[in-house]
């Protein structure tokens, strides 16, 4: 009897051991994969080292981005479930038993004892309804790596929107800075004249209400500064206080060789990923249809069992001491209160859902290319016409000052001047800035694919 026991023990063991993964495989990034997911030649045409690293850091630590991941590694096991479905089934179980049986005439049994029963189930897949379910699954896990896809996508496109913007309130506080001295100096010579009853006290106070003006102006973009670094932080996962961690280029010097193309190639629009991820979902309830259809047909099981007991005569694992069955046939629902075919109304209700939305998506894409060409090309336009401006305001300071040294011009006129100068520098950093976020809008609008 004892040995029976070790036996048994021991078959256990082997089989706990050997139905228990060894180890747990920790998830990593491909980065290579994902940078030539997100296209990182386009944006190294920025000519910006920092761009570049800041998109490659919020890759490997974006949370939000890395959640997508996660996510598509679910659906990816649960295709593997449907999958495992499609293959037989065979369970083991260890029992002590302990009965009380009459004695019989040349018919002796043990009064206790251990049973060890093999179970095996599998569910014929002569429909390929269980296959089916697994197409489905996958096409679902195609639709999440998609959307995983377009995660990525749009990170990079946010980093690469909140640098320019730093780069922007960079270059704008500067000329800001410049403009209040500015302001300063105006100021204090129009208190000079009232002083001596030049000018009116409104005239006065006029001046001082333009330098208050500029020094609120000035908080306000040092403010949107501090929110866009805050923004930037997160985006790389890292919400460190220090503002020198984010090292970045002269504005000047930024992304001066990039223009948007002429046109878009319509297949780019196609091959989106939020399109593509719309038409693999659709491709899944279409098969769910067919499923829901085959829900109606018979399913066919087969069970078998054999066990294992040290009641008989024999060694624990002789056949004389064992007990085996084979079943095998159809089963078909009778009624089941209609949920068959409110199972089947669903799937086809839902297929005519994404099918609208799979309509949708194509349109929204075709629509964010075409506003996103329009406004690159409509900025750009803009961007000329303020640096044309600029040169007309470079030439007028260039006047003012010849005449302030022949001592024509006061030094108020010089300053109004310079401060209409300034202005019209601020206003060409603020029109490239936004032709250089069309550019970042036009990349998104195509999946990346610029």
């Amino acid at each position: 009897m004892k040995t029976k026991v070790q036996k048994l023990l021991l078959l256990i063991s082997v089989v706990f051991i050997f139905s228990t993964p060894l180890y747990s495989k920790d998830f990593q990034i491909d980065i290579n994969e994902k940078t030539t997911l997100i296209n990182l030649p386009f944006w190294e045409k920025f000519e910006d080292e920092f761009l570049v690293y800041y998109i490659v850091c919020a890759i490997k630590n974006n949370h939000k981005a890395k959640s997508a991941i996660y996510k598509s590694e679910q659906l990816r096991q649960e295709m593997k479930m449907t999958l495992a479905k499609q293959f037989p089934t065979l369970s083991v179980a260890s029992n002590y038993l302990g009965v009380n049986i009459p004695s019989l005439d040349n018919f002796q049994l043990d009064k206790n004892g251990f049973i060890l029963p093999f179970q095996f189930r599998y569910e014929a897949d002569l429909l390929l309804k269980n296959k089916d379910k697994t197409k489905s699954k996958n096409k679902l896990y195609k639709a999440q790596k998609q959307d995983e896809n377009m995660a990525y996508i749009v990170l990079a496109s946010d980093v690469a929107t909140v640098y320019i913007n730093i780069l922007k309130f960079d270059k704008t506080i500067e000329l800001q800075e410049k403009l209040i001295k500015n302001k300063e100096d105006i100021f204090l010579r129009t208190k000079n004249k009232f002083k001596h009853g030049v000018i009116s006290k409104s005239e006065q106070n006029d001046k001082y209400k333009e330098l208050i003006n500029a020094q609120e102006e000035l908080e306000e973009l040092k403010k949107q500064r501090k929110l866009a670094i805050n923004n930037l932080k997160l985006l790389l996962g890292d919400t460190s206080e220090c503002d020198k961690t984010i090292k970045r280029t002269d504005f000047d010097k930024f992304a001066n060789n990039i223009n948007a193309p002429n046109e878009i190639n319509s297949s780019l629009i196609y091959s989106r990923p939020d399109v593509l991820s719309a038409l693999y979902k659709l491709e899944s309830a279409k098969i769910n249809i067919k499923i829901a259809k085959k829900d109606f047909l018979p399913t066919f099981n087969i069970n078998g069992f054999l066990a294992f007991d040290t009641f008989g005569a024999g060694n624990f694992f002789a056949w004389s001491s064992s007990f085996a069955a084979l079943i095998a046939g159809a089963t078909q629902d009778i009624f089941r209160g209609g949920e068959k075919i409110a199972n089947l109304k669903y799937a086809k209700a839902r297929y005519g859902e994404l099918f609208e939305l799979f309509l949708e998506a194509n349109l929204t894409a075709m629509k964010e290319v075409n506003d996103a060409l329009y406004r690159a090309k409509c900025d750009l336009k803009i961007y000329n016409q303020e640096l044309e401006k600029y040169q007309v305001e470079k030439n007028n300071w260039e006047l003012e000052n010849k005449r302030f040294s022949q001592g024509t011009k006061s030094f108020i006129d010089l300053a109004e001047q310079s401060s209409k100068l300034i202005t019209s520098i601020q206003s060409c950093a603020l029109t490239k800035a936004q032709k250089l976020i069309d550019m970042v809008s036009l990349y998104k609008s195509v999946g990346g694919a610029l």
